[in-house]
């Protein structure tokens, strides 16, 4: 497969690949890949990052009673025959005395040998059309509101991450195109569900919001989003006048 100048195929294989439906012989295909092209590490550590905070709002399954009891059965070990020294105890333990000697010498000689380059990496100069922040909740490991926002059928059409200190909201967009004739605006919906509008989104793929004030001020408030279609511009009304294309849960990571 010839991936290099396709940024859309490179974006939906490294998302496919930190979700684990990239599987077999593609899988291992694109893990090579990854070893050679810094651009797909990357891409794959960009999807993890914005993937990571969402498992949050994912409910923990239980696996059967009866997969445990499976499991024991397959690895538990069978008797083994007379097989001269290579079953002989007094040869299993000497050798795992010569092993663990092996296994100590080897940690500390990493631990002690110098730390080495292995990758050079080639770095281009290139316009930066917009700084984005990383810090104040962009990334995984630190506070944030994240929301993923699905349609009637339960596909997830809208992806929403902020910081709870930050005042850019992140966004998504997972459809094939906008409307052309009418705008998407991003509510936020209190416990009472009263809307309040968060803004217009204004294109498909990736796109950054800007609040008034930062997030633990405007949208700590909200327990879901939606998005609904109103006229060119948005909604005249302060409420949402068209149909709700998308709405979804509000989760907090931390």
């Amino acid at each position: 497969m010839k991936y290099r100048n396709k940024p859309e195929l490179i974006e939906r294989l490294a998302a496919e690949y930190v979700l684990g439906t990239l599987a077999g012989g593609a899988r291992r295909r694109f893990a090579a890949w990854m070893v050679e092209d810094a651009a797909l590490r990357r891409s794959v550590a960009e999807w993890e990052t914005r993937l990571t905070p969402m498992a949050a709002a994912v409910r923990e399954a239980q696996p059967p009673k009866s997969l445990w009891p499976a499991i024991a059965a397959q690895v538990a070990p069978k008797p083994a025959a007379s097989g001269g020294w290579w079953t002989s105890l007094t040869f299993w333990r000497s050798f795992g005395l010569t092993a663990s000697g092996v296994a100590a010498a080897l940690a500390l000689f990493i631990g002690v040998r110098p730390p080495e380059i292995v990758e050079k990496v080639r770095i281009v100069e290139r316009e930066v059309i917009k700084p984005v922040r990383v810090s104040d909740g962009a990334n995984p490991w630190q506070p944030s509101y994240i929301a993923t926002l699905a349609d009637g059928n339960g596909k997830t059409m809208l992806m929403v991450y902020i910081g709870r200190k930050s005042d850019e909201l992140w966004i998504k967009y997972e459809g094939d195109n906008m409307p052309a004739d009418a705008s998407l605006e991003l509510w936020g919906m209190d416990e009472a569900g009263q809307p309040r509008s968060l803004g217009l989104i204004n294109s498909k793929g990736k796109s950054v919001m800007k609040l008034p004030v930062i997030a633990d001020k405007s949208i700590a408030q909200y327990k879901a989003l939606a998005v609904s279609m109103e006229p060119p511009g948005g909604s005249k009304t302060g409420t949402p006048t068209g149909p709700v294309m998308f709405k979804g849960r509000c989760h907090t990571f931390w």
